[in-house]
């Protein structure tokens, strides 16, 4: 009988440290909010699902409850939102509140990294190969990626086209080997009182790929079955023609803007359109588009290159509609771009996107896939690419399958295979007229317009080619060692053999700066180019020479002529005039738009790097 005792004074004796225990830890619990969600972790016990709504919308994350004596512990994936003790009918009320005033974040449960890539664009200019293939696009773009991106080719398959992207050399952003996709978006201006128009040059672009799941508790949250990119996807996200806003619009919400206010400013809220008119974006304005991420299973592109992907309940998040149950990895632009140097935010809108718009509410993005299928099949399984793993995204290379191919950091070396020869005058240098192709300022109902298409139709007097007389060839550079050099072909030239002058600052006197990069020529031990900011080792003068059509360039460093040596380089040492030292200004012509690669050329470009090893 004592023995019988003893036993049942140990069983109890046991349970009740382990409730202490469990009381301990779960009454321990502080509540913490933080970025909208809590951080604490509780052990979850004998737990029960309840689906409840926050707000407008489904938690980001189931939310359970946990009864232990007179109290309710209310969480979401281990996370503790709230506990709350009193009477039973007001206990719910209160926990479901806080639940409505503070989603939880869904940040364990799904996989995430980000692309970053280099404030060099690949290409700027009127080309898009989604929309007009082989043709001037209708306005001016930014493109990132892949030195594989051209102007496309009218009829080519989509899985022609992915092959091409995929077999690039090199990639702009910071991802190498396996994504070679192509980012694009169309560039921002700055619209001077007078009328006239500056591109606005500076800026990078960050890739986030975020694989959200479905609404909470549905079979979209317990199995989201993400699915990489099918080979031969590629898509727009946004409407170059909107000018309106409708919050009840998904597509309208996917579409966003963020004023970076000078620090001890009061921030600027994210809006949906433009805000630059009332807030002064001292360290940057970010254009941010969010892209569809629900497919159709079927269609790897559709006439208006949209429908065949749509948008989940949320723009962000959210079921995948019946018509389009390919659940993909979520793709959001963050377009950066530096406009503390342009007047601004006192109460004037100056600021017009390239296809006319000074709403942002027409903002787009593009994307021609160029990941390699199989690691990206990898990724999504793959536990350490979660965002708790990558830090949000911010540190892909946590992410073991990505791992191997993160640069170490975002290099500007990689070039087009395949050079574009548009010379048309987008406004890096001087002021233009209108904005390149034909689109005229419209706050709504914006017209399709025939007129401006053609590059030739382009004023195009504010920029030219740099002839020398004694190589008859053009000037350009190699933007990596950034040494100038006198021997390009005058045949079909591209915008790194055009030329404007600049103002420097102070007015200490003209620039000779570049339109494909925003770079000018510096007077080093030979002739360079560097940029943005200007001194005077970076001030040059025209002198017509009495004879005939060509100048000599003299520079403010060493009050010399520039002369070309027998290397093709440039130095400015030069006291007498000879035909080294002189130069004809040639004005572009506007230039066209070549036919894009094909696989015929990939074949070829194989055969030719296996030649060279």
């Amino acid at each position: 009988m004592n023995g019988w005792v003893r036993n049942i004074v140990s069983i109890f004796a046991v349970i009740g440290i382990i409730l202490t225990i469990i009381g301990g830890i779960i009454f321990g619990i502080e509540r913490h909010k933080e970025n909208n969600f809590v951080e604490n972790i509780c052990l979850v016990a004998n737990a029960k699902l309840i689906l409840q709504p926050c707000g407008k919308s489904m938690c980001y994350a189931p939310v359970w409850t946990i009864k232990y004596n007179d109290s309710i512990i209310i969480m979401s994936s281990n996370q503790v939102i709230v506990r709350i003790t009193g009477s039973n009918s007001s206990k719910y009320a209160k926990g479901m509140n806080e639940l409505k005033q503070h989603p939880v974040s869904q940040q364990e449960s799904y996989p995430m990294w980000k692309v970053f890539c280099s404030g060099r664009p690949l290409y700027r200019g009127r080309l898009d190969s989604i929309v007009t293939p082989g043709e001037p696009a209708g306005h001016v773009h930014k493109v990132m990626g892949g030195s594989h991106f051209s102007a496309g080719v009218k009829g080519q398959s989509y899985l022609d086209l992915y092959e091409i992207t995929k077999a690039a050399e090199c990639t702009t952003c910071s991802i190498h080997t396996i994504d070679n996709s192509n980012y694009w978006h169309p560039e921002l201006y700055y619209q001077w009182p007078n009328g006239t128009f500056s591109l606005v040059p500076d800026g990078g672009l960050t890739v986030y790929y975020i694989a959200r799941t479905g609404n909470v508790g549905g079979a979209q949250y317990l199995n989201p079955n993400w699915q990489p990119f099918p080979k031969g996807l590629r898509m727009i996200a946004g409407d170059p023609w909107r000018r309106t806003y409708d919050k009840s619009n998904v597509t309208h919400n996917a579409i966003s803007f963020v004023c970076l206010t000078e620090s001890g400013m009061p921030k600027a809220p994210q809006t949906n359109g433009f805000q630059t008119d009332k807030h002064f974006c001292k360290n940057g304005f970010r254009m941010q588009v969010f892209f569809p991420m629900c497919w159709d299973g079927k269609n790897l592109d559709s006439s208006n290159h949209r429908s065949h992907m749509a948008y989940p309940t949320q723009y962000n998040t959210g079921d995948c509609p019946d018509t389009h149950p390919v659940r993909l990895p979520g793709i959001f632009f963050e377009a950066f771009y530096s406009v503390d140097k342009f007047p601004h935010g006192t109460g004037r809108q100056p600021f017009v996107l390239a296809n006319g718009d000074p709403t942002g509410y027409g903002f787009h993005g593009d994307f021609v896939n160029g990941w390699d299928f199989d690691i990206m099949k990898n990724m999504l399984s793959d536990k350490s690419c979660l965002a708790s793993s990558t830090n949000q995204g911010n540190n892909p290379e946590r992410c073991l399958t990505l791992k191997p191919f993160v640069k170490s950091s975002v290099d500007s070396n990689c070039e087009l295979t395949k050079s574009i020869p548009l010379t048309e005058n987008i406004g890096m240098v001087e002021p233009i007229q209108r904005l390149p192709g034909c689109n005229p300022i419209t706050y709504s109902n914006p017209v399709i317009c025939s007129e401006g298409s053609n590059p030739k139709s382009m004023d195009n007097t504010g920029t030219f080619h740099i002839q020398s007389k004694l190589t008859g060839r053009y000037i350009t550079f190699n933007p990596i060692t950034q040494i100038v050099y006198a021997n390009a072909s005058i045949i079909n030239p591209s915008y790194r053999e055009t030329w404007g002058l600049g103002w420097a600052t102070k007015d200490l006197g003209r620039t000779v700066r570049n339109t494909e990069l925003n770079r000018h020529f510096t007077m080093q031990d030979k002739l360079k180019v560097r940029g943005p900011e200007a001194s005077n080792w970076e001030i040059f003068s025209f002198e017509q020479h009495s004879t005939n059509d060509y100048i000599a360039i003299k520079n403010l460093r060493h009050d010399k002529y520039l002369q070309v040596e027998p290397d093709f380089t440039i130095s400015g040492k030069a006291t007498v005039i000879t035909d080294a030292c002189l130069f004809r200004l040639v004005t572009p012509n506007g230039g066209h738009v070549p036919e894009g690669l094909k696989i015929s050329d990939l074949i070829n470009l194989q055969d030719l790097s296996s030649n060279l090893g």
